[in-house]
């Protein structure tokens, strides 16, 4: 009775009671990316998937930080307006609608793997945000059944709006390849694999990339130290021996 009394005395004195607006939420979706270490976002760690949830209307500054033996390329942004990239180092983006994320991180050099052993090879497929694979990848990996020593076939179909980078293959070593078909010679147990596409109205492209000599053993640094000095003994036993004609 009492609380009843209250609210009509509230009524005739015209007084507003104020409504309380829950914030819409707006979730993002970040795709896995090999040779990154981590992504954060105004300084939180994200996590794989679609845990990621923002206020609309919040700024979010995304920060990556590569993986050692790779180095930052660009952000793939997208929601259903369509995709954008940028190639800032920190990414600042105002969160109004439900939106995937990468960071494309690239090896910084290719290594020349050499095939040894045999058996299974266990090929781990990712999900990137702009296309398809074959086979299919997932955002926390797709295992794939391969054989140390024998060719494996990776194909991509880039979705629209977005073309064909590179794939990134990552065991051992960390390598690029820039064929639309894959044909990947697993050299160990286990390695990951990720194709990468960017927006078609994206000016992005492949930094030059190299692959290192191989540092010679120490057999071999003996063999070529051994044979430079019999080649130089040859050299001064011919000078000594024309020296000694040219005397008589």
């Amino acid at each position: 009775m009492i609380l009843l009394t209250t609210t009509l005395l509230i009524l005739a004195s015209g007084a507003s009671i104020s409504t309380v607006k829950a914030a819409t939420t707006q979730n993002v979706v970040l795709y896995t990316t090999l040779g990154a270490s981590s992504v954060t976002a105004n300084g939180t760690a994200m996590t794989l998937g679609g845990s990621n949830t923002f206020t609309s209307g919040n700024t979010e500054t995304f920060v990556v930080t590569p993986s050692s033996g790779y180095k930052f390329l660009c952000w793939v942004y997208a929601d259903a307006s369509g995709p954008v990239a940028s190639t800032a180092a920190s990414y600042s983006k105002v969160i109004s609608a439900t939106c995937s994320l990468e960071a494309v991180c690239v090896p910084t050099t290719n290594t020349t793997a050499t095939t040894s052993g045999s058996g299974a090879a266990t090929l781990t497929v990712f999900a990137t945000s702009g296309g398809q694979t074959d086979p299919a990848g997932a955002i926390t990996g797709a295992s794939v059944k391969g054989t140390i020593g024998s060719s494996t076939q990776f194909t991509e179909t880039p979705g629209t709006g977005y073309t064909f980078l590179c794939w990134i293959v990552q065991c051992a070593s960390n390598n690029e390849y820039t064929s639309s078909t894959l044909n990947y010679v697993p050299t160990s147990a286990g390695a990951a694999v990720e194709a990468i596409w960017v927006p078609t109205s994206s000016s992005v492209t492949l930094p030059p990339i190299t692959t290192p000599t191989p540092t010679p053993k120490v057999d071999e640094i003996s063999t070529a130290m051994a044979a430079i000095v019999v080649a130089a003994l040859a050299v001064a036993a011919l000078g000594t021996f024309a020296y000694k004609k040219s005397r008589k």
